[in-house]
C-alpha cells in the first residue's frame, strides 16, 4: 500500500482520505482510531473513578466476573464487559482469549508451552494465555 502524508501547519482541521480496493479490518481498526477522540478508559479503586490511559494498560482481563484494568502499578475495576472495553481500545491492544486483551508494546516476549499453546510474557514478568484461536491475530500483529 502506497502511503502519502501532506503537512501543512495551516490547516484548520485535520483530515484523512483513503482510496482503498475493499475495506479490510485493518483499514477498519485504523479509522476506529483516528476518528476516536478518547485517549483513556475510566476504572474505579476504592470508590474512586480514574482515567487511564491507554499507554499505561498492560492488559484488560476478566477475574471472578469482574473487568479489570492492570497498569505497572494498580489495578482497576472496569464498569462493563470485556467486549464493551474492546470496542473503545486502539490497535496497539490484541485479544489473547475470551477473557482477555494485552497492549502488545508491554509485550516482551513468547513462550511456547510444551503443549503447544503459547503464552504472552510481558514485560513486568505476568504471564497471559493466548487462547489457540487467537494465535495467528496475535502473530499478525507483531509481524511474526
Amino acid at each position: 500500500m502506497k502511503v502519502e502524508f501532506n503537512i501543512d501547519p495551516n490547516l484548520s482541521e485535520e483530515k484523512a482520505e483513503f482510496w482503498l480496493k475493499k475495506m479490510t479490518s485493518k483499514i477498519k481498526r485504523i479509522t476506529n482510531e483516528l476518528t476516536s477522540k478518547q485517549d483513556f478508559l475510566w476504572g474505579y479503586q476504592d470508590g474512586d473513578a480514574y482515567a487511564i490511559k491507554f499507554s499505561e494498560i498492560l492488559v484488560i482481563q476478566v477475574e471472578d466476573e469482574k473487568t479489570m484494568i492492570c497498569t505497572e502499578g494498580d489495578v482497576y475495576i472496569f464498569k462493563g464487559r470485556l467486549y464493551q472495553v474492546e470496542k473503545l481500545l486502539p490497535s496497539n491492544f490484541v485479544t489473547t482469549s475470551r477473557s482477555s486483551i494485552v497492549n502488545y508494546h508491554f509485550i516482551d516476549h513468547l513462550e511456547i508451552i510444551s503443549s503447544g499453546n503459547i503464552d504472552a510474557i510481558l514485560e513486568n514478568g505476568l504471564r497471559i494465555q493466548v487462547a489457540r484461536r487467537k494465535i495467528k491475530v496475535l502473530k499478525e500483529r507483531l509481524g511474526l
